[in-house]
């Protein structure tokens, strides 16, 4: 790891970032990296008591102001601060923040998506994989993570890791918890599009499917102790 990667985590570290991964993103069309060889993925763990309450409150109403709101926004803040950061360097660098990617024009609100959404960075990172509840899970956190990005071209120490495949095997607990039935149980790899498992037009975000993911509550009970 070179002096700029460190120099960075030590940046995020500040910021209070629970993790940052470089990745190669080099191979993806131009469309997608937009000419950027290297991403960096940021992410937020999202508190487990906030996790355990949304568990215990089967009409819990996710809001703009609630815990998974704010890591989300925190996140993208992140991204645009370290952005800056690089670009003061001399070197070039895209945040994809929700309102960087609004003011890039590369968000489309009519499909609900982006030319490059953070989950197919974080995969390529090889520290997880896509559920059935289309989050990105990890083993260190289930899915009660908030993630966010940049692109660059500075000089970033880069390792190559394997795609990681599901762990989802035959539970569908995600599925049969989600109220609007907008999850299809499908199991996750690189060939599946987003539409084949989740309908996100159905989706009202009452964070079920990541709450009860069992990797999402091995993660509570690692820090909080379950009634």
């Amino acid at each position: 790891m070179n002096d700029l990667n460190k120099e960075i985590e030590q940046q995020l570290r500040n910021e209070n970032a629970d993790f940052v991964h470089f990745v190669d993103i080099s191979m993806l069309d131009i469309r997608q990296n937009r000419g950027f060889p290297y991403a960096l993925l940021i992410g937020i763990a999202i508190n487990p008591h906030f996790i355990k309450t949304v568990h215990d409150s089967p009409d819990y109403v996710h809001t703009l102001s609630d815990e998974y709101a704010q890591a989300e926004k925190r996140v993208g803040m992140i991204a645009d601060k370290l952005a800056g950061r690089l670009i003061s360097k001399g070197y070039k660098a895209l945040s994809q923040s929700d309102n960087a990617l609004i003011t890039e024009n590369t968000f489309d609100f009519t499909t609900k998506t982006s030319v490059l959404p953070h989950k197919t960075i974080a995969v390529l990172s090889g520290t997880g994989y896509i559920g059935k509840n289309n989050l990105f899970i990890t083993a260190e956190y289930g899915a009660a993570q908030c993630l966010g990005s940049v692109l660059t071209n500075a000089p970033l120490s880069i390792m190559e890791h394997e795609i990681k495949s599901s762990q989802c095997g035959n539970c569908n607990i995600c599925r049969d918890v989600c109220p609007q039935k907008a999850l299809n149980g499908v199991v996750w790899d690189m060939n599946v599009s987003r539409d084949e498992i989740v309908n996100v037009y159905d989706c009202v975000t009452c964070l079920k499917c990541l709450v009860y993911c069992p990797k999402t509550k091995a993660y509570m009970k690692r820090h909080i102790t379950m009634k």
